[in-house]
């Protein structure tokens, strides 16, 4: 229900800004590929999106190119039990026209029951992913950005 909501909420305002209801829809569609990838160990799906020259940039800011070397890193980060401690839950969702093949997509994630790698837990993380989408064919990812929310008095997630 909250991913409908979240399509058809959103698809009002995008609309606003000239972004076809299909085209709103598999973009929010391959967010949400994303999103599944993470609660069930996919790095194959996380990374169907991208382009194979994408730009990907983490939260720790580990930068790679071309979703065979994302694909890569998701694998090695799907195997690391401390980091897929949690659940995960998207809160936001932003589509923002660029241009008729260019749409920048804001979302935010909140994740609660990660560890560090010494196994402790880190508490509530927050992450905004900025991701650019580019259509030739089909809407592909061709820049991934994502940032990590913290705390300026607690240096905290």
């Amino acid at each position: 229900m909250l991913i409908l909501l979240l399509i058809f909420g959103g698809i009002a305002q995008i609309n606003s800004q000239n972004i076809s209801k299909n085209d709103s829809i598999q973009i929010v569609e391959k967010v949400n590929d994303w999103n599944n990838a993470w609660k069930v160990k996919d790095a194959s799906l996380a990374a169907k999106w991208y382009s194979d020259d994408a730009d990907f940039t983490n939260a720790f800011g580990f930068s790679m190119i071309g979703k065979d070397a994302i694909e890569e890193y998701l694998t090695r980060v799907f195997n690391m039990d401390f980091v897929m401690a949690g659940n995960s839950e998207q809160t936001s969702l932003k589509l923002k026209y660029i241009s008729e093949n260019s749409i920048l997509v804001i979302s935010t994630i909140s994740r609660i029951g990660q560890k560090s790698n010494d196994n402790s837990e880190i508490g509530p993380r927050r992450t905004t992913h900025h991701r650019l989408f580019q259509k030739d064919e089909d809407w592909m990812i061709i820049g991934h950005l994502i940032s990590d929310a913290r705390s300026i008095k607690t240096n905290k997630h």
